[in-house]
């Protein structure tokens, strides 16, 4: 029974301690390239932190069982490393459709207000969702605000509503200079 449990046990070290095959150091290879294209790093520097996060010195002391954590881990940089791309996209448009210093000082203003700070990178990606979402309603209440002008300034009952007292006093002038000459 002992020499059973024993051969049992060795089995299952060298089942622990198997090192990684072909296709799963394929598959890291891939994330830490995936995680260089998009970010700051390079591969080495990233291999050299998933090695200090599972405890290992080097790759060729990777087995099967720190398979599974390295993969998490270098997901999670991936995740990192997308929504830091996200969020300079939408600083980037942010700071586009505020080209205006009036807009621009309105957008701080909203998220000094919302958000506890005016620094667009130091926002979230969902803080800096509601922030676009705001500015593009404030453009468009602007631009709606300014064709209603517009339209107003042009048309008749628009000046009448707009400058009645103008208007009666242009009319009554009118009508004095009008009478004296005809």
């Amino acid at each position: 029974m002992d020499a059973k449990l024993s051969t049992l046990r060795s089995l299952l070290k060298k089942k622990i301690s198997a090192p990684l095959v072909k296709a799963q150091r394929k598959e890291l290879n891939c994330l830490v390239a995936a995680i260089a294209g998009a970010g700051d790093n390079e591969a080495f520097v990233i291999w050299q932190k998933v090695h200090a996060e599972i405890g290992i010195a080097s790759i060729e002391d990777m087995t099967v069982n720190h398979y599974q954590a390295a993969v998490s881990f270098l997901q999670a940089m991936l995740d990192r490393c997308e929504e830091k791309d996200a969020s300079k996209a939408l600083v980037s448009l942010l700071l586009r459709n505020s080209e205006d210093s009036e807009t621009r000082q309105k957008l701080i203003r909203y998220c000094h207000i919302n958000f506890g700070t005016g620094r667009l990178n130091d926002l979230t990606r969902p803080q800096l969702q509601l922030a676009l979402s705001w500015l593009d309603q404030q453009l468009h209440d602007n631009c709606k605000t300014s064709t209603l002008l517009l339209a107003s300034r042009h048309s008749i009952t628009g000046l009448l509503r707009t400058h009645p007292k103008e208007v009666c006093f242009v009319f009554v002038v009118g009508a004095v200079v009008g009478s004296l000459f005809f």
